[in-house]
């Protein structure tokens, strides 16, 4: 009797592109097929009974499959790991990841999208050993930073390098002008932007990206120079694909919900509040209670996603094509985020010699922020929430009137703030880069080509606020009621450069070499421009309906050119990795436009020969290279106001801010060494990486005399440094019908100020008796300082009551299979890491702190002695992610024409925080992407958790 037919589909585990000319046997036999092009095969004469299917490919690791007695369908995956990963080291050349002899953390298309995120970055969280991603607040839309390897600098840029598809994008976080109204930049912290704005990277759609990979260290960083102190994160989106054309559509709904809650004191008597409120207590308390941050953050409205694409080949021309509808609705009313994302990639073989690839992005972005974090004219909703007691009835009446809130002066009701302030961020972004390659000459030895590549990212920046003058908080205390703001960014980033790379490999294999050298140019202009219009008609929005109007404008424009050379080798049968370059950079942002600044890289990696048993790779290496960091903007020259009046005509009067005509880059050097391991036939993936970053010739401000008719200079000076461990370790415990595959990422940096030129200096926060962050030689770059006690003349005595580094953290994902199901979940720990609470402050201040009888008014009473009152550890352990998925039977989807494959899958994103912090969220940091001042809680927007459902389709 004949057997029976089976059929199935063999694809690559994480990209689940089938993979063709896999070998599929009989196990015991020499019976068996080679799968086509699309993955699938069809082996028939199958014995009856259980058999052994052996799946094998070169550059895959082989796979045996049980299959049932009366089985005749199986889908079956395998694992890349024997195949070339390249990762970037140069400009224009890349390695094998076993030949790597530095640190690259790299994240794949199905590690980025197993949640829905909103953000790139909040994709990455938790993902990237070494790289701290927090977010400043949980405002719908981004707002976050990310740190890899510790502080860098105290004064200098502090964001990482973002690359997409060879084009320095913008991550720039520009204020909305909503300080005008909060005046949140007066005080002790004149100079910090506390709009709650969105770094730039959030308007990338995460579902066109194929892999990330992220240059930690400064060898592998070095190729950027004087832009790449803070790391690089080089971003790849999705290309076409030989084969038929594939659609994929999904359609995602889903829901953000409040995560948690500060909760409010309960008063149980008239006289408990009055004591607190004062005798108009006794009009107002009736004895009910009203949940107050339920109302004004309670909102569930429904959100959705729509993705869509298409790749594949024609001829010579590759394409892919997609498009994204997103929005996701805020848990505060005239709060949400949208986006519209259209993408268009192709690349084009004219001949065999010349390949031209073309990416273009275009972007949509709309986001709605509210009014949240500090200010000083107590409007914002989670400053105005201390005074609001849960006796006190805020909501409108009948004729839509809110009520003044009687124990504040200014009258703030935030449920009114919510529902009628406006504060909406308007993007159009374009993304578009292009390069070309052309082999000048090949054998099978040596190869030549010239690549040349150009790029643009183009963005406008809208900010449109409007405080109508009916708020009862208008007029502020300026007598000028109702406030209309609009704000234009125009940013604008070009790059281009030309390589020549010529790679030498004999067939002995003893050595081969690639040599590249180039030259690149780089441009970045940003113009913004406030329009700020007071005194507003009634109903009338618009900027020109108000009696006094102010302008500001700012412009910044820099320019770089850099050279370099680089060397890669491989030696000794491909087992000794070397790589030497360096690079040559001019920038109109230092002192000297003209002086050329070197920034060297060596590497050298060598792979053990495997002698252990179960070992099958074993790799050690170690790396050096050098990057920079420029001066912002102007260093270079003396600050100058051009508002201001002399005599009753316009001039130009000194900001008392010298320049420096000698400014330079900083210089970071660093040192890096690791060990690769590949165990147990590809079960077991090793790394290991220590390393020690200085940091010298730091951006610092120093004071001048005034005879000078200066107060103060920015100066190169001083030395920081880091010292630090990564690790991971990825490991699949089980195979076969059911399958697990676990990995976890282990991180840990220290700092510290090992020269200081100036005097010890306050870099941020709120003085000494709330706490500080204060850069002294010595001592941690991060510490946070304020009054510990008093000494025997009742003078405080000031000394350290914490830091923001985190003591180490922890990244923990997991991904079980069994036939159509698959379940994924990712925590996330940070141990350690101090914050300033200063939300609970105001509400202890206000005597409303939930606990505030029990503990509450003694934290106010022993704060006059310790700052470290409000000083609260913020570690904690988050479930990032989690996604059940089923793909549905081959049967049901058959059944509609052209569906080759649907998934249904639940997902959910931070929906369970473990921590005892006492505040919204241990990981806010209302001062946005601040080299120091982070960890600062103050009235910030409520974190969320979002649950989702989507369904996939394949075509």
């Amino acid at each position: 009797m004949l057997g029976r037919t089976v059929k199935g589909r063999v694809a690559d585990r994480l990209t689940n592109e089938g993979l063709p000319l896999v070998r599929v046997i009989i196990k015991g036999t020499t019976q068996g097929v080679e799968t086509e092009l699309d993955g699938t095969f069809s082996l028939p004469n199958v014995p009856p009974g259980s058999v052994t299917l052996l799946f094998s490919s070169q550059d895959y690791g082989e796979r045996e499959v049980r299959l049932g007695a009366t089985q005749r369908e199986l889908n079956v995956a395998l694992d890349n790991i024997f195949s070339e990963e390249m990762v970037v080291v140069g400009r224009a050349s890349e390695l094998a990841r076993k030949h790597l002899a530095n640190s690259v953390a790299t994240v794949n298309a199905e590690e980025m999208n197993r949640a829905p995120a909103q953000t790139v970055d909040q994709a990455l969280q938790g993902k990237i050993a070494g790289a701290n991603i927090q977010a400043n607040s949980g405002a719908p839309g981004g707002g976050i930073q990310m740190r890899l390897r510790g502080v860098s600098t105290i004064n200098g840029s502090t964001a990482p390098l973002y690359v997409i598809d060879g084009v320095l994008v913008s991550d720039a976080a520009i204020a909305s002008g909503m300080f005008v109204v909060t005046e949140s930049v007066r005080g002790s912290n004149p100079n910090a932007t506390q709009d709650n704005q969105v770094n730039r990277i959030a308007d990338i759609n995460p579902n066109d990206i194929e892999s990330i990979e992220v240059l930690k260290g400064a060898s592998a960083a070095a190729i950027y120079g004087s832009k790449a102190a803070n790391g690089v994160v080089i971003i790849n989106t999705k290309r076409g694909k030989a084969g038929d054309p594939k659609v994929e559509i999904t359609q995602r709904l889903g829901m953000y919900t409040l995560a948690n809650k500060l909760g409010t004191r309960r008063f149980e008597t008239v006289e408990e509040a009055v004591e607190v409120f004062g005798p108009r207590a006794a009009e107002f308390y009736t004895g009910k209670t009203y949940d107050h941050e339920a109302k004004l953050s309670g909102r569930r409205d429904l959100s959705s996603e729509t993705l869509a694409s298409v790749s594949g080949a024609s001829g010579n021309t590759k394409y892919f094509a997609s498009a994204m509808v997103r929005n996701d609705e805020g848990i505060i009313a005239n709060t949400g985020y949208e986006k519209q994302s259209f993408r268009l990639n192709l690349t084009q073989g004219l001949g065999d010699a010349v390949e031209v690839n073309v990416a273009t992005n275009l972007i949509h972005t709309l986001g709605q922020r509210g009014l949240t974090n500090n200010d000083n004219q107590t409007i914002t909703n989670y400053m105005v929430m201390p005074t609001v007691p849960e006796f006190l009835n805020m909501d409108p009446d009948a004729a839509g009137i809110y009520p003044r809130n009687p124990f504040l002066g200014n009258g703030a009701n935030p449920l009114q703030t919510a529902a009628m302030v406006k504060n909406d961020e308007d993007v159009w972004r374009f993304i578009g880069s292009g390069d070309a390659t052309l082999h000048l000459f090949k054998t099978d030895e040596q190869h030549l080509r010239l690549l040349a590549n150009a790029g643009v990212d183009r963005f406008q920046q809208e900010n449109k606020l409007l405080f109508p003058p009916e708020l009862n908080f208008e007029p502020v205390d300026d007598t000028l009621p109702g406030t209309s703001l609009f704000g234009t960014s125009q940013v604008r980033n070009i790059n281009s450069g030309i390589n020549l790379v010529h790679s030498y490999k004999p067939a002995s294999k003893f050595m081969s070499a690639t040599t590249s050298a180039g030259f690149q140019y780089e441009e970045r202009r940003v113009d913004s421009k406030y329009v700020v219009s007071e005194n507003l008609n009634a109903g009338q929005p618009g900027i020109d309906s108000g009696t006094v109007i102010n302008v500001r404008d700012n412009e910044s424009h820099v320019r770089d050119r850099g050279y370099y050379l680089q060397e890669e080798l491989l030696l000794l049968d491909e087992r000794l990795t070397v790589v030497g370059a360096i690079r040559g950079e001019q920038t109109s942002a230092n002192g000297n436009p003209h002086k050329l600044y070197f920034y060297p890289k060596l590497a050298t990696a060598y792979r053990i020969p495997a002698t252990i048993p179960l070992v099958h790779e074993l790799k050690v290496r170690v790396a050096y290279g050098e990057t920079g960091n420029q001066p912002q903007y102007g260093m270079r020259f003396n600050g100058m106001n051009s508002r201001s009046n002399v005599q009753g005509s316009p001039g130009l009067i000194g900001t008392g801010v010298a320049g420096d005509p000698n400014i330079r880059p900083e210089r970071q050097r660093e040192i890096e060494a690791g060990i690769d391991a590949l165990l147990f036939d590809g079960d077991v993936m090793l790394e290991l990486s220590v390393y020690q970053r200085a940091i010298s010739d730091m951006l610092l401000q120093r004071v001048l005399p005034g005879s000078t008719g200066f107060t103060t200079q920015f100066v190169n000076g001083g030395s920081l440094r880091n010292r630090g461990l990564e690790a991971m370790v990825q490991v699949t415990p089980v195979r076969g019908a059911f399958e697990w595959t676990s990995s976890a990422t282990f991180a840990l940096n220290r700092s510290k100020v090992t020269d200081l030129p100036v005097a010890p200096f306050q870099a941020g926060g709120f003085g000494n008796s709330l706490g500080s962050f204060y850069i002294e030689e010595g001592q941690s770059a991060t510490q946070i300082v304020g009054n510990i006690g008093r000494d025997a003349n009742n003078v405080p005595i000031v000394g350290k009551i914490g830091d923001t580094e985190p003591t180490f953290t922890m990244g923990f994902a997991n991904t079980l299979r069994y036939e159509d199901f698959s379940l994924s979940f990712l925590w996330h720990w940070q141990q350690g890491s101090d914050i300033i609470n200063l939300t609970r402050y105001l509400y202890d201040d206000a005597g409303t702190s939930e606990d505030f009888e029990t503990a509450g008014r003694q934290r106010v009473q022993d704060r006059t002695r310790s700052a470290a009152v409000y000083i609260e550890d913020a570690s904690f352990l988050k479930l990032r992610e989690v996604t059940f998925s089923y793909n549905l039977p081959k049967q049901w989807v058959s059944a509609i024409p052209k569906v080759q494959s649907a998934r249904l899958s639940i997902s959910g994103r931070n929906l369970l925080t473990f921590t005892g912090y006492s505040g919204l969220d241990p990981e806010v940091s209302n001062f946005g992407n601040q080299a120091i001042a982070r960890n600062i809680d103050v009235a910030p927007f409520p974190p969320s958790r979002s649950f989702w459902t989507s369904l996939d389709v394949g075509f």
